[in-house]
C-alpha cells in the first residue's frame, strides 16, 4: 500500500514537474511611460495568472524599466515560446471596437498584442478596481489570444467582453482560465529542450 500510495505521488510530482517547466518570455514595449511600481504590479499579477496554468513567465524590457544595456532579444525575431506585449497610451482615434471598450487588441499570427492605457484606465474607475489589476487581466487575456488563437470563450478571462460578473471576480483575482484553456496553454509552448532540437 505504501509503495503504491509512493509511486502515485511521484508520478503526480513528475508530471506537475513538466507542467511547472513552460516559460513564456514576454517582451514589453511601454510606450505610455508607466512607472516601474506600476508595470511591476501588472507584470507579477499576469504572472501569477499565468502560473495558474503551469506557466513560468520571464518578462523583458525594451523601452524603459531596464538597467544596464539594451537586452539583445528587443532587436531579434521573435521566437517559439515568445510574444511581445506594446503598452500605449490610448487606443487610436477612428478604430473602435465593437466588442466593447478596447482595453487590448491581439495580431496572433505576428505573435504581439497592444494594451491601451487610457481605456484600461477608464474601465477600471467604473468598475472600482486598481488600474494596475485590470491592466494585468488585460494583459493576460491577450497573452491569451497569441497562444490559443482568436476565438473568445463563453465565460472566464478569455470571454470577448467582461460584465459586472468577470469585473467581481476580477477584484477578487479569481477570473481565469478554465481546463482546457489552461492545458491548451502549456500545449502551445515548448517543451522543455525542444527549441534545441527545433533549430537542428
Amino acid at each position: 500500500m505504501n509503495t503504491s500510495c509512493k509511486t502515485i505521488l511521484l508520478a503526480a510530482l513528475a508530471v506537475a514537474g513538466q507542467a511547472q517547466d513552460r516559460t513564456l518570455t514576454v517582451i514589453v514595449h511601454d510606450y505610455a511611460g508607466l512607472s516601474d511600481t506600476s508595470i511591476n504590479e501588472v507584470e507579477t499579477l499576469s504572472g501569477i495568472l499565468l502560473s495558474r496554468a503551469d506557466i513560468r513567465t520571464e518578462w523583458v524590457h525594451c523601452l524603459g524599466h531596464q538597467p544596464g544595456p539594451r537586452p539583445a532579444l528587443c532587436d531579434a525575431n521573435l521566437e517559439t515560446g515568445s510574444v511581445l506585449i506594446r503598452i500605449m497610451p490610448a487606443h487610436p482615434v477612428g478604430q473602435p471596437n465593437k466588442l466593447g471598450d478596447p482595453l487590448g487588441s491581439a495580431i496572433v499570427g505576428n505573435s504581439f498584442a497592444t494594451l491601451y492605457v487610457f481605456e484600461i484606465r477608464e474601465s477600471a474607475d467604473r468598475n472600482g478596481l486598481p488600474a494596475e489589476s485590470l491592466m494585468a487581466y488585460a494583459m493576460t487575456h491577450e497573452i491569451g489570444h497569441l497562444l490559443l488563437g482568436e476565438r473568445h470563450a463563453r465565460s472566464g478571462i478569455m470571454r470577448a467582453v467582461w460584465g459586472k460578473t468577470e469585473y467581481g471576480e476580477i477584484a477578487q483575482r479569481w477570473l481565469g482560465f478554465d481546463v482546457a484553456e489552461r492545458r491548451a496553454l502549456r500545449e502551445a509552448l515548448p517543451a522543455p529542450g525542444s527549441l534545441v532540437a527545433d533549430q537542428k
